[in-house]
C-alpha cells in the first residue's frame, strides 16, 4: 500500500515512539560500536535523529553550537531548549538546558549533564575555534572525534516507517507541483510561482519549506544555467519552466522536478529535449540498484550521451540532504546499498531551446530502484 497525505503524525501508520526508539538504540550501538562517551550534536538533521524534537524553521546556516548531547553511559539524550513544547515525552524536563547567548553560561548547563565531564571520547559533528577551546575545558583531555560520519552511517539505511514517512512528503510535494502547473502561464513570475508553492505546503500542514530553489524559467536566448532564486520577470509564452518544489515531513525530505512550456505554444527543439532529459533519467534510476556505486551512475549517464553534468546525478535523502553526493566529480566509489534513499535528477539544456530538468525520490533496492515519485513524467 502507498502512503499519501493522509498519515498524519499521529496516525497509527507510524509508530512515531517506536520510530524515535529505534534510531536511539540505532545512535547508542554506534557509539558502542566506536568507543564513543558522549556526543555533542549541532547539525538539525542529527539533532532531529537523536531526539525527534521538532525543530524551528531557520533562514540561513547558523555557526556550531551543540543542540543536543548524548551520554551513553546515562543513556539519555539532553536537548537544548527552554521549554518542552515539541519535544518527546521521553526526554524529560530535566533533559532540557537552557538556551544563552553567552558560551560561558552554556558551556556551565552542559557541565551539568551527568556523565558528560567523565566522558573520553566525545564525539561531534562540527566545531568553530572558540568551541573548540570550550569544549576542552568542560571535558579536560577527552579526546574529541567527528562523529558527523558516524551519525551518517547510523542514518544511512532507513526504517520502514521512514520511507512511510518520506512517502509523505513526496506526496505534499506532488501536491505542490500540481498547484504550480495550474499556476503557471504566460505572464507570471517565478515568485508569484514561489508564493503558489509556500501557499500549498503550509495549507497540508508542512509549512517549512526545505528550500525556495522551487522554480526558474530556462532563457531560450543565450547560455542555460541552472538557478536556485527566483526573479521578478514574467515568464514570456513558450518559455521552458522548471518546477521542482520539495516538503518536509516530521523532518523527513522529499522532492520532485518537472519542467513545463508556459503557454501553447511549445519552442522547436522542446520534444527532442525532453526526450533527451527521459532517457538520461531512465539511464541513471536503471543505475540506482544495491551493490553498484558511483563510478554505475556517472557511465549510465554517460552512456545516454550526456556530458558531465553541472548539477549532481543524485545524492542521499533523509532529514534533509544527506550523503552521498555523486555527481560534480565526487561520489565515483559511493556504494549504494538497500535501504538508501536518494535524490535522482536528469538535467540536459540545449541552445535556443531552454533546459529541461526531471528529478525523483527513489529507494535503493536489490532489484534496482523503488520510485516514491508518482507524479506523471515529462
Amino acid at each position: 500500500m502507498r502512503i499519501g497525505m493522509m498519515s498524519l503524525e499521529d496516525d497509527a501508520r507510524v509508530d512515531f515512539g517506536w520510530l524515535r526508539a529505534q534510531r536511539r538504540e540505532k545512535v547508542f550501538s554506534a557509539m558502542e560500536t566506536h568507543d564513543l562517551d558522549a556526543l555533542l550534536l549541532g547539525g538539525a538533521g542529527n539533532v532531529h535523529y537523536v531526539s525527534g524534537a521538532r525543530l524551528l524553521g531557520r533562514a540561513g546556516v547558523l555557526p556550531f553550537a551543540p543542540a543536543a548531547v548524548v551520554v551513553r553511559s546515562t543513556a539519555r539524550v539532553h536537548l537544548l531548549s527552554t521549554w518542552d513544547e515539541g519535544v518527546p515525552p521521553e526526554i524529560t524536563r530535566q533533559d532540557l538546558y537552557g538556551l544563552s547567548w553567552n558560551p560561558a553560561n552554556l558551556m556551565d548547563s552542559l557541565a551539568s549533564i551527568p556523565g558528560l565531564r567523565e566522558s573520553a571520547r566525545v564525539g561531534i559533528d562540527g566545531l568553530t575555534p572558540m568551541f573548540a577551546g570550550l569544549i576542552s575545558q568542560l571535558t579536560g583531555s577527552a579526546e574529541l572525534v567527528d562523529a558527523d560520519s558516524i551519525l551518517a552511517a547510523a542514518r544511512r539505511i532507513k526504517m520502514a516507517e521512514e520511507i512511510t514517512c518520506l512517502e509523505v512528503a513526496s506526496a505534499i510535494s506532488e501536491s505542490a507541483l500540481g498547484a504550480m502547473e495550474d499556476a503557471l502561464w504566460p505572464g507570471v513570475t517565478e515568485r508569484d510561482l514561489l508564493g503558489v508553492y509556500y501557499e500549498q505546503v503550509a495549507r497540508l500542514g508542512a509549512p517549512t519549506a526545505p528550500s525556495e530553489s522551487v522554480c526558474f524559467a530556462t532563457p531560450s536566448r543565450g547560455p542555460v544555467w541552472f538557478r536556485h532564486l527566483v526573479s521578478e520577470r514574467p515568464i514570456g509564452d513558450g518559455e521552458l519552466v522548471v518546477l521542482a518544489p520539495g516538503a518536509l515531513y516530521t523532518g523527513y525530505e522529499a522532492g520532485l522536478a518537472r519542467t513545463r512550456v508556459a503557454g501553447e505554444s511549445a519552442p522547436a527543439g522542446w520534444t527532442d529535449l525532453a526526450a533527451r532529459c527521459a532517457v538520461g533519467m531512465d539511464a541513471l534510476l536503471g543505475a540506482c540498484r544495491a551493490g553498484n556505486t558511483g563510478a554505475d551512475l556517472y557511465r549510465a549517464w554517460g552512456d545516454a550521451g550526456n556530458r558531465e553534468s553541472p548539477v549532481p546525478l543524485a545524492h542521499g535523502l533523509g532529514l534533509g540532504a544527506e550523503p552521498p553526493v555523486i555527481g560534480l566529480g565526487r561520489g565515483s566509489d559511493a556504494v549504494l546499498d538497500e535501504g538508501m534513499v536518494l535524490s535522482v535528477q536528469s538535467w540536459v539544456v540545449a541552445a535556443g531551446v531552454g533546459g529541461c530538468l526531471e528529478r525523483a525520490t527513489v529507494v535503493v533496492e536489490g532489484g534496482g530502484a523503488s520510485i516514491l515519485t508518482r507524479y506523471g513524467r515529462l
